[in-house]
This record gives C-alpha cells, sequence and structure tokens, in this order.
C-alpha cells in the first residue's frame, strides 16, 4: 500500500480520456444538471407571490421551561425544519406546480412563480406540503439535513438528527 491508494478508486480511462478546456471557469462534471432554478425562463412575467420562509426547532418541555440541562437556543442552528407559505389569492389546487430539491424550491401557477434557493439543504423525499383551500395558501415543511461536519452541541448526541449521509 501506498500513498496513492488512499482515497477513491481512480476513475476509468475512458473518463479520463476527456480534453479539458484551458480556458474554461469550471469542468462540466462541476456544474449541476439538476438545478431547477437554471431552467426557469428569466423573461417569465408571472408575478412573484408574497411568501415567508421560517426555521422551526422541536421544543420540548425543559427546552420551553428554561431547564438548566436544556440544550435547545434560539438560534437556527437549533431548528429542525423549514416551513415555506406561499400566498396565491385566486388560484385552486389543481393549477399549482410544485418542486423541490436538497438546496432548491420552485412553485408554479397560472399567474404566480416563485424560484428560491434554500439556505439550508433538506429532504425534499420526506417534506409535506398542504393546500389551505380558503386562504389559497401552500404551506411546506421540509426537515433539515445537516452536513457530516455539522457540530451544534443540541444535536452531538441526537439520533434524530438527520445527517447528509442518510439522503445519499
Amino acid at each position: 500500500m501506498t500513498p496513492g491508494d488512499i482515497g477513491p478508486a481512480p476513475a476509468p480511462a475512458e473518463q479520463k480520456a476527456k480534453k479539458k478546456d484551458p480556458n474554461a471557469i469550471w469542468d462540466e462534471e462541476e456544474v449541476d444538471e439538476q438545478n431547477i432554478l437554471s431552467k426557469v425562463d428569466k423573461n417569465d412575467k408571472r408575478v412573484k407571490p408574497k411568501y415567508d420562509l421560517r426555521y422551526r426547532q422541536d421544543i420540548k418541555t425543559d427546552d420551553a421551561l428554561g431547564a438548566p440541562w436544556s440544550v435547545q437556543d434560539n438560534s437556527s442552528m437549533s431548528c429542525r425544519q423549514l416551513i415555506i407559505k406561499v400566498d396565491m389569492p385566486g388560484t385552486k389546487f389543481s393549477t399549482v406546480k410544485l418542486d423541490v430539491t436538497r438546496t432548491e424550491f420552485l412553485v408554479q401557477a397560472p399567474k404566480y412563480l416563485l424560484a428560491l434557493p434554500l439556505s439550508e439543504s433538506v429532504n425534499p423525499d420526506k417534506g409535506n406540503a398542504k393546500w389551505d383551500s380558503d386562504k389559497d395558501v401552500l404551506e411546506v415543511i421540509l426537515p433539515i439535513v445537516r452536513g457530516e461536519n455539522f457540530a451544534h452541541y443540541s444535536m452531538l448526541d441526537d439520533p434524530d438528527c438527520p445527517k447528509m449521509k442518510d439522503f445519499q
């Protein structure tokens, strides 16, 4: 075993054969083709709806009462979910299209278009969306996924804290 044996296995020869452009700013492998926001037409005339993005924590009785052994704090580092509420007056639920990836949020309706990069990585498969037909509001709740190196004292030993490796 040599130092060259450490790390991932080398790529097959056919992949190494690609010529790299010396004037390129980045390699093709670095560009995320799954980017949904890049597919949105910049000239789209639909209105950007009012929206509200909030963080949610899982608060237990000890946390609410300020027990000395509580490790929760009021920072976004202790939050477990992102909640996005989108107000789309005059919209029917059947015309709403929602796309969510790990880092992006896209809502489309005949009159409205909302495209947001997310400030946290989320698990779109475990998210929940509901439509309030009385108020014409879409509420989306997305669990936050923390990276492997995330180290906030409120979640160090918490088995319920989702890690990035759990969703790859």
